[in-house]
């Protein structure tokens, strides 16, 4: 499938045909093959990378082999394979600060701060994320729109929205000033995510939020369509399973069910297998509200047997907390008091979490004011 145009795509374009010099005309093909991948073209974005990689084999460039490091942990990213992503952007952030590349040490640096966050490693988060926005020029978009996306996100996860809209505006500016789809998809995918899931937990750890949920419903079409007017590919499970999510909290649990039952598969494959236990989970409950017991009790048992420490806390609570109403539903009260037990552990030290993020936020963003 080939790219559509777009405004960063046509100017990237222009900038490679202008270019004279190889190495000049090596970064721009790096940096179109970046946005391509940062859209989910990835045959197009590894087809520019053939050429990078070929070009330069014999006398490597320290700028043309970041821009190659870069390039490959968003395709690996954006695969789900968020571990190599990491060793990958890691490389490009020492070969980086190697060579004194100050611009790709910014980008590199913000972009680890984003895969420390989905990590739930919030330490690194923290210090790369000081370290992006120390190091970026203010002309510097690129980095500073995901370093203000991340700094947004984790805000919004600790439930401080108020903290996070202005690195949300912050974040957009940047993204705009360089007509950068896919970073404006990404900001707006982000917020339909956290509303959604702030959403789907008020239904399992407090009182069902109608607004959120209504919210999280218009957020969540807002990304939906933006993505397809601007032709991004590589998260359109991602956002299935966020319209499912809605469809559940709503109470509209046949709908959710025909959503989970359509695109779970293809959330696993674009990198969501980690969340899979959580998926089922839910589905489970919702095969339960629908009149199919049996199914909601294999949905439970397939979910039970996913489940991981290794997994984020928020996702482990949800999982569990679900579990805990679907086994109570079912009558099964050893299970039901066990999963109560685990999700109260869980959530307990997500709630210590998120008090952490934003005292780690506070102290690296005091010298970076938005």
């Amino acid at each position: 499938m080939k790219a559509p145009a777009s405004p960063m795509l046509a100017r990237l374009d222009a900038a490679l045909a202008a270019s004279v010099h190889p190495i000049d005309v090596a970064c721009a093909r790096a940096e179109r093959a970046g946005f391509l991948a940062r859209q989910g073209f990835f045959d197009q974005a590894n087809e520019d990378l053939a050429i990078l990689r070929s070009q330069f084999a014999q006398r490597p460039v320290a700028l043309v082999t970041v821009w190659i490091c870069i390039v490959e942990a968003w395709i690996e990213q954006n695969s789900g394979r968020l571990s190599a992503s990491r060793d990958k952007m890691l490389r490009a952030q020492a070969l980086s600060a190697a060579a004194r590349l100050k611009p790709l040490q910014a980008l590199s640096a913000a972009w680890l701060a984003h895969i420390s966050f989905v990590q739930d490693d919030m330490d690194d988060m923290a210090k790369y994320l000081t370290l992006a926005l120390e190091l970026a020029a203010p002309e510097h978009h690129a980095a500073h729109a995901r370093a203000s996306m991340v700094a947004a996100s984790a805000y919004h996860f600790a439930n401080r929205l108020d903290l996070a809209q202005p690195w949300y505006v912050r974040a957009r500016e940047h993204a705009l000033a360089e007509s950068d789809d896919a970073a404006l998809g990404v900001i707006t995918f982000t917020i339909a995510g956290h509303r959604s899931n702030h959403a789907l937990r008020a239904t399992i750890f407090g009182s069902v939020d109608t607004d959120e949920a209504r919210r999280a419903e218009a957020w969540v079409a807002a990304s939906f369509n933006f993505d397809q007017w601007v032709g991004t590919i590589y998260q359109d499970a991602y956002v299935q399973m966020l319209r499912a999510a809605v469809y559940s909290a709503q109470g509209e649990h046949a709908k959710a069910l025909q959503v989970y039952e359509a695109h779970l598969a293809d959330a696993d494959r674009q990198g969501l297998a980690n969340m899979r236990a959580t998926h089922l989970a839910d589905q489970a409950w919702c095969r339960w509200h629908t009149g199919d017991a049996s199914g909601a009790r294999s949905d439970a048992d397939a979910s039970v047997a996913l489940l991981d420490p290794g997994m984020n806390l928020e996702d482990l609570a949800v999982a569990c907390g679900r579990l805990e109403q679907v086994f109570q539903a079912l009558e099964d009260v050893d299970a039901a008091l066990r999963y109560r037990q685990l999700a109260r552990d869980h959530w307990s030290r997500h709630k210590e979490m998120q008090t952490s993020v934003i005292e780690l936020l506070d102290r690296a963003l005091k010298s970076n004011p938005h």
